[in-house]
């Protein structure tokens, strides 16, 4: 029963799916932000690896599962950073892999501010079996295997441990830009992240951390969610993350020293279609290591 289901989905998605990838977002956004805006890799100099994992429609077997890796080092003396950001998206017969490499400058522009900007390049990989699908069927008889390099940036306004402001736009698509030529069958949109966030102290032994994303891409619709987080002394905190489409999360992290432990609970508040054959609940870990220092909330 399960893989017919899977099966469904994917048929369900595949029109859709060739033509634009949905971006998936993390619901943990307000702790790992380099891989959505590398110049956020700014506000932390010290250096930083990180990884994120969400399985989405536990229980059914080709479910959604992403994997978010970042690491950076940084050039304090020159006030800039450089590293590494990776993503592999596996949903039924598809599979995503994107790479790119990044280097950021912050240039101080009052006596508390920073504005920071990020380059970065690499390449994305789609790999469809979509010949396992139903091999009878026309549609499902070519499998798609291709690739297509990226570019991208992002500028990021903000006060250390109190406030940032960013847009970026990491995935620009080289193939969109008529560069490299060839056939494509498959449409790799490009995709803008607006982010926000801020750090309050309530007290001494309190801290407030809102924050929110806001995701466009291309031909799909733009998707916008929140997230707040109360912290103790810094070290636990719990939270609610909201969702445009109809999604919420639960959350909680522990700050233990250079090391930060997050967890997530994601399920929907709507009685659309889909919700109500499969089990649209999400987990989600994210692990990280701050290099000289504790982590830090902002």
């Amino acid at each position: 029963m399960k893989h017919i289901l899977v099966i469904a989905a994917a048929v369900l998605l595949v029109g859709t799916h060739l033509h634009a990838q949905q971006p998936l977002t993390h619901t943990q956004h307000g702790q790992l932000r380099t891989v959505i805006n590398p110049a956020a890799s700014l506000m932390s100099m010290g250096g930083e690896v990180s990884v994120i994992g969400r399985r989405q429609w536990v229980g059914l077997d080709g479910a959604p599962t992403v994997f978010w890796g970042s690491g950076h080092m940084g050039f304090a003396g020159m006030g800039a950073t450089a590293g590494l950001n990776v993503r592999h998206e596996r949903m039924a017969v598809e599979k995503l892999t994107e790479a790119s490499a990044f280097f950021a400058k912050s240039v101080r522009i009052s006596e508390t501010e920073y504005l920071g900007l990020s380059l970065n390049a690499g390449f994305s990989n789609m790999d469809g079996r979509f010949s396992q699908l139903d091999p009878s069927d026309p549609a499902f008889r070519e499998d798609v295997r291709e690739t297509d390099a990226l570019v991208g940036f992002g500028v990021m306004l903000y006060r250390p441990d109190r406030y940032y402001v960013g847009l970026s736009l990491p995935r620009l698509m080289l193939g969109n830009l008529g560069v490299g030529g060839g056939d494509s069958r498959y449409n790799f949109t490009n995709v803008y992240h607006l982010t926000a966030g801020a750090l309050f102290n309530m007290g001494t032994d309190f801290q407030f951390r809102p924050s929110v994303l806001v995701t466009y891409s291309e031909s799909l619709r733009p998707q916008a969610e929140a997230s707040a987080m109360f912290f103790v002394k810094r070290v636990f905190g719990v939270g609610l993350n909201v969702r445009s489409y109809g999604n919420m999360a639960g959350m909680a992290q522990f700050n233990l020293g250079s090391v930060g432990l997050g967890y997530s609970y994601q399920f929907g508040t709507r009685n659309e279609a889909l919700n109500l054959g499969i089990n649209n609940n999400t987990h989600e870990i994210g692990l990280g290591y701050r290099f000289g220092r504790s982590v830090e909330l902002l």
